[in-house]
């Protein structure tokens, strides 16, 4: 004979358990969508589909800047820039007094400039075409809210400062990753 104390003790048992896996399920989803050390800055723009001024560079310049945005567009993230005539974000190349190599400002919500310092470049480049796609895809890459990270942090990523510029040239898994969890 079954008493119903035990009839919902069952029911409660197997409710339970139903929960559980639905709450497991539910944070196995979350924790997937999301890197284990993602890393934004919050200063880049609202949508991850940009657009910049076209840009007029000799012929050192112009394909290795136009293989940084090729170099985010092949991402399979929500990374996207074009040229556009009447936007209002710029790349300049130039040489400025400043250490850094490259340089991300955020205009607006929809604006940005970039800027890339050729007299620290050129000192440090031993493949000039390489180092300069390397710091814009960084720069692209504060664009896209990724922080900077230190040499330190152990992780393979475009915006480790200490990465290689003269081989490294494209947003790495982790760069990724942190685009996808940022934008989607």
């Amino acid at each position: 004979m079954t008493h119903y104390g035990d009839l919902n003790h069952q029911r409660r048992r197997t409710v339970g358990r139903v929960l559980a896996v639905a709450c497991v399920a539910a944070l196995g989803v979350a924790s997937a969508a999301v890197p284990a050390q993602a890393h934004y800055s919050g200063t880049g723009q609202i949508i991850a589909r940009i657009e910049v001024y076209p840009y007029n560079y000799n012929s050192q310049w112009q394909p290795a800047l136009d293989r940084g945005l090729a170099n985010w567009n092949a991402t399979a993230s929500p990374a996207y820039i074009s040229k556009y005539n009447n936007s209002g974000s710029s790349i300049t190349a130039a040489s400025y007094s400043n250490t850094w190599f490259g340089y991300y400002t955020r205009c607006g919500d929809f604006c940005y400039y970039i800027r890339m310092n050729a007299r620290t470049i050129s000192a440090r480049a031993t493949n000039f075409s390489n180092f300069v796609t390397s710091v814009l895809v960084h720069e692209y890459g504060h664009a896209f809210n990724c922080s900077d990270l230190s040499s330190s942090s152990g992780v393979t990523s475009i915006m480790n400062e200490g990465r290689n510029r003269n081989s490294m040239v494209t947003p790495q898994p982790h760069d990724v990753s942190d685009v996808n969890a940022y934008y989607n």
